[in-house]
């Protein structure tokens, strides 16, 4: 197990990339692409929904930790920092999971979570440390309220309605293992103010938000990030983008650590499907084939606290001040107009011509 199953995967995942009907060019065409002669012949006369079929299985039961490269399935992603050669030791390797709000079992729910954590388990051991995208104040609230009982995880049925529910069993197993557990975003106020200063600046999205407050609900998970990356793009870059980069310069942070100190480690973030695609996009982009030089370069370090310290600045609240100018200041509009026609209304003594003539009648 622990070789490089790349070689190993490397004829399929060339054969499922073959699109052709199943031919002799396509035959032609495998072997010149360097699958080997048995292999394509193989499956020179296979469908391409049985290749697709029999590479998922074999890539859903590889064993973890190994891959060098990004590795994708489904909401699952693979990174791995190798140590120098001259130090020998401190791999780390971060797995991305990506949870869909309120699912428990099938794809991109808290069960294929567990698999990774079981898998983990079988080849290393209980060596790995459990992070959320979650806030801190989410988190602690999410341990105190659903603690593991006598090494069990809690029923889902129990689970469903509660908030950050797909979380819970993958914390819980977490504290049955014992391992390190942290949470990583950024503080709900803090997002609020400056996603609040963008509308301020950008008063055409913040009109915008009247009517596609109430549409917010039709989408769920990537989808309404989504629906909001094309409706307001200012903003959701400020809600989805920043929240994914400080996420990811805190886990960078605490693999760099390990990897200094010579300690091969197993990250598990967890996260979000509305932020799961951000996160993976900036963690492709730093943990690169150059990643254990930056990680011992002065510099890189030192550019990731300044740029989370951006992050995490405090701005000025002006959530009261949208509210008055975008809520407050067209219902003291509409008030003002009801007002200026009632007097203009008793001002024409149209009302007490009417009632006269009705009196006479």
């Amino acid at each position: 197990q622990k070789r490089d199953l790349r070689a190993v995967y490397s004829p399929l995942i060339q054969l499922f990339n073959l699109t052709a009907s199943c031919s002799s060019r396509t035959f032609a065409r495998m072997l010149s692409r360097g699958v080997p002669h048995a292999v394509a012949r193989q499956f020179r006369h296979a469908e391409c929904s049985v290749l697709r079929n029999q590479l998922q299985l074999l890539t859903r039961r590889r064993p973890t930790g190994i891959i060098g490269a990004a590795q994708a399935r489904h909401a699952t992603t693979v990174f791995n920092v190798r140590p120098p050669p001259d130090q020998g030791k401190g791999e780390q390797t971060l797995f991305v999971v990506g949870l869909n709000e309120g699912k428990f079992f099938g794809q991109d729910g808290s069960e294929e979570a567990l698999k990774l954590l079981e898998r983990i388990v079988e080849n290393q051991g209980a060596n790995y440390n459990l992070l959320f995208s979650l806030t801190e104040r989410e988190w602690k609230e999410m341990e105190a309220d659903h603690p593991s009982k006598q090494g069990k995880l809690t029923p889902s049925r129990t689970l469903e309605g509660t908030r950050n529910c797909e979380f819970v069993p993958v914390m819980q197993a977490g504290q049955i293992d014992k391992c390190g557990r942290r949470a990583l975003g950024r503080l709900l106020k803090t997002t609020q103010n400056h996603v609040a200063w963008q509308l301020f600046k950008h008063p055409r999205e913040c009109i915008k938000l009247w009517w596609l407050f109430w549409r917010r609900k039709e989408y769920k998970n990537a989808a309404l990030r989504e629906f909001w990356m094309k409706n307001m793009p200012t903003c959701a870059y400020t809600y989805y983008e920043e929240y994914a980069e400080l996420v990811v310069i805190r886990t960078v942070e605490l693999m760099m650590g390990a990897h200094n100190q010579g300690k091969a480690q197993n990250w598990v973030l967890v996260t979000s499907n509305e932020f799961y695609s951000p996160i993976v996009e900036r963690l492709t982009k730093i943990l690169d084939e150059e990643a254990s030089e930056k990680f011992q370069s002065k510099d890189f370090p030192r550019h990731l606290r300044e740029r989370a310290t951006e992050l995490c600045i405090d701005v000025p609240d002006l959530v009261p001040v949208l509210v008055f100018i975008y809520l407050g200041l067209p219902l003291l509009g509409l008030q003002t107009l009801v007002f200026i026609i009632e007097n203009l209304w008793e001002w024409s003594g149209v009302e007490d011509q009417i009632i006269m003539k009705v009196d006479r009648e």
